[in-house]
């Protein structure tokens, strides 16, 4: 029984490493036009649902385990928790992603089974549709590595996602590797069957020509202003003393080695914070003393701490200090990091601790604060948060001009983490056509210009100073003001699809 499967599951291994190597830090983004070719064969081939089904599953845990291996060290090195059971939730995180895979395979053989292989191009439209989902769903979504993220290095490419978001860029390389799939399992005439493939050339196409025109368009934008990004490369494992040193007098002599003049705007990471600018009067001097180097002030993070009927309440918290120490606001960390700032399912993961040494668990905050400095709107995004298009849009809806992203990525050292996660926080300052001034713990820093290109940035696990131009920009892109709409109309089409499969199937039946 299983012999008959090799060639089938031989398929969807192939697929698998293909995608796994689309992505940092092998990163050869090329490979996802045609990764799931070989899958789609497979599927195409299922001899049942359930086959199907397991393909998709099987291909997916092979996926997901290569991308996300740095999860047990970080589990086991920041959480005190033992091998095994760190094994165990990369294996239970990595099966749930795979899930979406398999649905999406079997909706594909369902539909095959109504429609025989035309239903193959139903793929790029489910596809899309369950990203959608695990954008949102589920501990409130987890869109880690959407396909479109593959082509973060073609710029040219991913300039469509002002309109689409990261989705559109999904469903043109879904549909490329399903027209492919097409046209080796059609039994018509080769030249017949082109026409899938042609309109995927017509959609890569006219992807990058908008592309090549709005990277043109952007790059006459004059950035009027100068930002340093401080990364201090503290480490929670390092003596307190050393740590709360790097914490305060470690970021002011980054600072003296500022070039160029005097900077518009410092920038400090998320980082462990072993002093309190709430309770703490000399380090909020000497906090006071580093804004008063920059003419807009200083963003920061730090833990902000909240008493109400008996009990604290934690919130990682950036906060927004002008120049002259006044403090323009504070935002609250809103989408919190599952087992990294807080334990969900407390009840089943009793052993669990969270990775953060702050605090035993944060709270998460509730407003989109975007306060003004020297008259300008601007919002952060700490750490995870960028990987979510959703909560950049919220915070251009509401006006603000700049994105900045305050993250700790020394948990995941030297690992694929620290390039994936940049590669995805790009996307934002392309869907809102803002820049994003991204200062990282431990690297990588960078300053992102509104097309995603790099204008400047660090290496890893080194003290450094990020330095570069930026500008505030207003308005809206199309993504901004209506978000996910594609993607959305992807779940229509496919529900649609699905839905007149099943009537047209009882219609034969009866």
């Amino acid at each position: 029984m299983l012999r008959t499967h090799i060639p089938s599951l031989t398929l969807v291994a192939l697929s698998a490493l293909l995608l796994s190597a689309s992505f940092p830090r092998l990163d050869q983004g090329y490979l996802a036009w045609i990764c799931l070719v070989p899958l789609l064969l497979a599927v195409a081939r299922a001899g049942t649902l359930g086959s199907a089904f397991a393909y998709g599953l099987l291909g997916g845990l092979l996926q997901w385990s290569l991308l996300l291996s740095w999860i047990p060290t970080v589990l086991i090195q920041y959480g005190g928790m033992p091998l095994p059971l760190a094994w165990l939730l990369l294996a239970l995180l990595a099966a749930l992603l795979a899930a979406y895979q398999a649905v999406a395979c079997l909706v594909v053989r369902y539909l095959m089974k109504r429609s025989r292989t035309g239903a193959l191009l139903s793929f790029p439209f489910v596809w899309v549709s369950l990203e959608l989902f695990r954008t949102y769903l589920i501990l409130g979504g987890f869109p880690w590595l959407l396909l479109g993220y593959s082509q973060t290095r073609w710029l040219s490419l991913i300039q469509v996602s002002d309109i689409t978001g990261v989705f559109g860029v999904s469903f043109v390389i879904a549909w490329v590797n399903a027209s492919l799939a097409w046209l080796l399992v059609q039994r018509r005439p080769w030249h017949a069957a082109l026409w899938p493939a042609a309109t995927g050339l017509v959609l890569v196409v006219g992807c990058a020509t908008y592309g090549r025109a709005v990277l043109a368009e952007w790059s006459t934008v004059p950035a009027l202003y100068r930002a340093a990004l401080l990364q201090g490369n503290l480490d929670f494992d390092e003596p307190a003393d050393t740590l709360a040193w790097k914490f305060d007098q470690g970021y002011r002599q980054l600072a003296s080695k500022i070039a160029d003049g005097p900077a518009d705007l410092i920038v400090l990471p998320e980082s462990p914070a072993p002093l309190s600018f709430q309770f703490d009067a000399r380090y909020r001097d000497d906090v006071e003393s580093l804004a008063s180097r920059a003419t807009l002030g200083l963003v920061f993070s730090n833990v902000h701490y909240l008493q109400a009927g008996g009990v604290t309440r934690y919130f990682n918290s950036a906060y927004f200090l002008e120049g002259d120490g006044n403090l323009a606001g504070r935002y609250d960390k809103i989408h919190l990091v599952p087992f990294g700032e807080y334990v969900p399912w407390r009840g089943l993961f009793f052993f669990a601790e969270s990775i953060t040494k702050d605090v035993g668990s944060f709270s998460p905050g509730s407003q989109y604060t975007v306060p003004r400095m020297g008259g300008r709107p601007l919002s952060a995004l700490i750490c995870f948060e960028a990987v979510f298009p959703q909560l950049a849009r919220r915070f251009t809806q509401r006006d603000s001009q700049l994105i900045v992203n305050l993250t700790n990525d020394r948990w995941y050292g030297d690992s694929a983490a620290p390039y994936q996660h940049l590669e995805m926080a790009r996307w934002r300052a392309v869907e809102n056509r803002r820049y994003m001034l991204r200062a990282a713990n431990s690297g990588i820093s960078a300053i992102v210009e509104p097309t995603g290109r790099i204008q400047s940035s660090t290496a890893l696990l080194r003290s450094a100073v990020c330095s570069g131009r930026f500008a505030f920009i207003r308005g809206e892109t199309l993504y901004a003001r209506y978000g996910d709409v594609f993607a959305a109309l992807c779940a229509i089409i496919s529900a649609v699809l699905i839905a007149v499969a099943a009537i047209g199937g009882r219609g034969r039946r009866a």
